[in-house]
């Protein structure tokens, strides 16, 4: 009979550590649910920053300029209203505290973002604006970082070591080459992760 706390301890331990697991894992599984996201985020990005690489460095005509002027404009759109569409009714109502963090990390990013150029449009009187490029790069490099850390997804840690050092390296570039790299960036953090991550959830149906 002495032994039935220590007993009922171990039990107890086993189980929150099973609980953990089981937490963890779900949150996992709602993430890779958002891997289209991932993806179309990182094609609306890579294609925009792509597009002004090769309009820098080559003579296109204006009627494919704007055309993809138009382009861009109405994917991002596209993607903005599929990014509502999965919060506000795909999504399951139960809001967990991982996805209510993720959440407020990419609302913190994206007002730091606006902060940034606010700044440096507005207040500096002398301004490299050569270098917003690589202030964003390490921006998203940290919400790529923390939603990896949350959901314990090294794909995602990884990704945001990516674009980090992908900032650095634009650092030494001007814009138009920025504007390149910041696209295959964009291409294997963004584009990559979200279709392993498609990947990923239709193999887990599958089973």
């Amino acid at each position: 009979m002495e032994t039935t706390p220590l007993t009922n301890d171990i039990f107890d331990e086993k189980q929150s550590l099973k609980i953990i697991k089981t937490t963890i894992e779900n949150a996992r599984k709602r993430l890779m649910d958002d891997g289209i996201l991932l993806l179309f985020w990182g094609l609306s990005f890579a294609i925009s920053n792509l597009w002004r690489y090769y309009e820098s460095v080559v003579l296109t005509a204006w009627w494919m300029r704007n055309f993809m002027r138009i382009f861009n404009i109405g994917f991002g759109i596209a993607v903005i209203v599929l990014t509502l569409y999965f919060i506000f009714f795909k999504k399951s109502k139960v809001t967990t505290f991982t996805a209510i963090s993720t959440r407020y990390v990419w609302i913190g990013v994206i007002l730091a973002h606006n902060i940034v150029v606010i700044i440096t449009k507005t207040i500096l009187q002398e301004v490299n604006f050569a270098m917003l490029q690589p202030l964003q790069m390490v921006l998203i490099g940290f919400a790529l970082f923390a939603t990896g850390g949350i959901y314990r997804y090294y794909l995602l840690l990884g990704s945001g070591v990516i674009m980090w050092i992908a900032a650095a390296l634009a650092a030494n570039y001007d814009l138009n080459v920025q504007f390149l790299i910041r696209g295959i960036a964009e291409i294997l953090c963004f584009i990559v992760p979200g279709f392993l991550m498609m990947i990923s959830r239709k193999n887990s149906i599958n089973v």
